[in-house]
């Protein structure tokens, strides 16, 4: 593991979500790599999304629907918990979760280093109900 691309990585990572917590479109699309692949949290999009066409066809989607519905910018609030960066040489694996009770977010972002820059290669979000005891 190479903890001196960690700071580099989370760069990227913080980069990432602010764009996607502004709905900032342009910049966010550009935080993935070409023939990136996403699970979405969302019951309309059950399967892997496969390429750029499809994962940002439902962020689109996504980022209208907050637009409609939410004062912003920022729109998500996005607060990552317990992030967690792990770098092997041009890989970087990302994990996180976010508060929205009475459910947790948990994330994982896969990175992939090209051209000196993080991007996102995979990113599997889903949403688990907290039992309140």
């Amino acid at each position: 593991m190479s903890e001196a691309d960690i700071p580099a990585a989370r760069a990227a990572v913080e980069e990432f979500l602010t764009a996607f917590d502004h709905l900032d479109w342009e910049r966010f699309r550009r935080g993935f790599v070409s023939g990136a692949t996403v699970f979405f949290p969302f019951d309309v999009h059950p399967r892997l999304a496969n390429g750029n066409t499809e994962v940002e066809a439902e962020f689109q989607r996504f980022f209208d629907e907050v637009r409609a519905r939410a004062p912003g910018p920022p729109y998500l609030n996005l607060v990552p918990q317990d992030l967690s960066i792990q770098v092997w040489q041009d890989l970087a694996l990302v994990t996180f979760h976010l508060d929205r009770p009475p459910s947790i977010g948990r994330r994982t972002l896969v990175l992939l280093r090209q051209a000196q820059q993080w991007r996102v290669a995979h990113m599997h979000a889903s949403n688990i109900t907290v039992q309140s005891t």
